[in-house]
């Protein structure tokens, strides 16, 4: 019998390989756009989150949100009992995990970076949207999840500007870094390559 912890282990790699493998395969059997249907204006690509990732994440928090209310309303129906507590309790801390993905569905549907000629405008999940010139950008460097990307801080840019590998047109920015950005995109390219 094979014990949970290496089942665990074992999904724990192959899950974002094979999330990794299919957007790629996806990406190479559509032609590539660098638009996505609602940027602005004069924009020469958009990265953002796939279709897909905000819809999972709102039905994970609306499917969460149903059952968090289920166990409340069935705490409801026992409450001359006195375990109904514990559906209560569990019910709630349910329920905000669903709140919890519905937020974080709408601020990754929300997120985007559009490159134009001379700036990059940046829309994070939750704050206000700002301009952030290439001569501004600092520093590239990794990001730490599976499935890759980088983060960018940027002069004057509260906070560190997050890209995955897997967002739509993160090969176009990273040609607009190299090109517009070249000395963080070369420390960047440099750090790895080790």
């Amino acid at each position: 019998m094979i014990p949970s912890v290496a089942i665990a282990m074992a999904a724990m790699v192959a899950i974002p390989a094979a999330v990794t493998a299919l957007v790629r395969r996806g990406d190479r059997r559509r032609p590539p756009s660098t638009l996505v249907g609602d940027e602005a204006p004069g924009a020469l690509f958009t990265v953002r989150a796939r279709r897909w990732h905000p819809v999972l994440l709102r039905v994970f928090g609306i499917v969460f949100l149903v059952f968090g209310a289920l166990l409340m309303l069935l705490s409801l129906a026992m409450s001359g009992d006195p375990e109904a507590a514990g559906p209560l309790l569990f019910g709630t801390a349910v329920g905000l995990f669903g709140v919890l993905f519905l937020l974080l569905g709408n601020g990754i549907a929300r997120r985007r970076i559009e490159g134009h000629d001379d700036r990059l405008v940046v829309t994070p999940m939750f704050r206000a949207t700002q301009e952030v010139g290439p001569g501004a950008i600092s520093r590239i460097r990794p990001t730490t999840n599976r499935f890759g990307g980088l983060d960018m801080k940027a002069k004057g840019y509260p906070g560190t500007i997050t890209v995955l590998a897997t967002d739509a047109a993160y090969p176009y920015l990273c040609a607009w870094l190299d090109l517009r950005a070249p000395g963080p995109w070369g420390e960047f390219v440099r750090s790895t390559t080790r």
